[in-house]
């Protein structure tokens, strides 16, 4: 089968198109004949080494492990699935394997996906749509009551993050881009204020939801309440010299409830995903040229 990996850390040209041997489900597993692997911000910083001190990956290796696709084979134990599912998962964050023709994955990590959702939304949504559910979740505490600000409220991450937490009845302040304020209201914010806005008098916050990082957003989220918590999951440091506080840095962890749950809310149109490009398998070097410039305005998709 083809893939796409690399042999050694550094920039998209180490990014080279091979063939591998075809993998087998083990007892548990099923294959998958993938039909688009997001890209991610975080596998250009894989391929770079970035993450080497604490995870370094075996060569040769291949990235990706937000994928959707059919169910190609099924290992011994498997039970309630069929060949020809129409599925999608979040693969190991480490073992990966997306950008490819074929993946394994435990039976148990991979959900339906509607009969709405195209394969390359499917895909685009694992990371995102986790993220932000956990953040909102599990590290804000989102209640009725609450008062959250959410940065990059519109974006891939923000949106889940504030979908999840007006679910849940807290009240959202959103702080995007001037240009992103119909946006913001859309998803059923209490308030929305210009990013960077940091001479913002109004009441403080609970918690603080960042996606974006940097001095504007440390400047903003110095409005938490004593006790309050800053949840970030941005690659730009905040500043906890500006804040008071040390922000908690969130990694996103596989939870297939939550997924087939916001699988449905995309099948709804209560949250959109956009997919900005897709793009062969081949091209794998230009999809991480395009993710580490910037400005792309959705996620990125290979598609085999």
């Amino acid at each position: 089968m083809k893939v796409v990996q690399f042999s050694e850390y550094g920039g998209p040209e180490v990014l080279t198109v091979a063939q591998a041997p075809m993998p087998e489900p083990a007892p548990g597993e099923v294959r998958l004949r993938l039909r688009a692997a997001a890209v991610n911000p975080a596998d250009p910083k894989w391929r770079q080494g970035m993450f080497q001190s604490f995870a370094p990956v075996p060569f040769p290796h291949v990235p990706g492990y937000d994928v959707a696709g059919t169910i190609d084979a099924i290992g011994p134990g498997v039970e309630g699935v069929a060949v020809d599912d129409r599925v999608f998962a979040m693969l190991n964050g480490f073992t990966k394997g997306g950008y490819a023709e074929y993946a394994v994955a435990p039976a148990s990590d991979i959900v339906a996906i509607p009969d709405e959702l195209d394969f390359a939304t499917a895909a685009a949504l694992p990371t995102a749509g986790l993220t932000g559910v956990q953040l909102a979740r599990e590290h804000a505490k989102a209640e009725a009551g609450r008062r959250i600000l959410v940065t990059g409220a519109t974006g891939a991450v923000g949106q889940f993050a504030t979908f999840a937490a007006v679910q849940a009845g807290a009240s959202v302040i959103a702080a995007v881009r001037a240009s992103h304020f119909d946006a913001a209201w859309a998803l059923g914010v209490a308030e929305v204020l210009e990013l960077g806005a940091d001479d913002w008098e109004g009441l403080p916050f609970d918690a603080v939801i960042d996606t974006v990082g940097g001095e504007q957003v440390s400047r903003l989220a110095r409005h938490i309440k004593p006790g309050g918590g800053v949840f970030t999951a941005a690659t730009t440091p905040l500043d906890s010299s500006l804040i008071g506080e040390e922000p908690t840095f969130v990694v996103v962890h596989n939870d297939v409830n939550a997924l087939a749950e916001l699988a449905q809310a995309v099948s709804a149109g209560l949250i959109n995903i956009s997919v900005a490009r897709r793009l062969p398998l081949d091209d794998a070097q230009e999809a991480h040229r395009l993710i580490e410039a910037g400005g792309i305005g959705g996620k990125i998709i290979l598609e085999p």
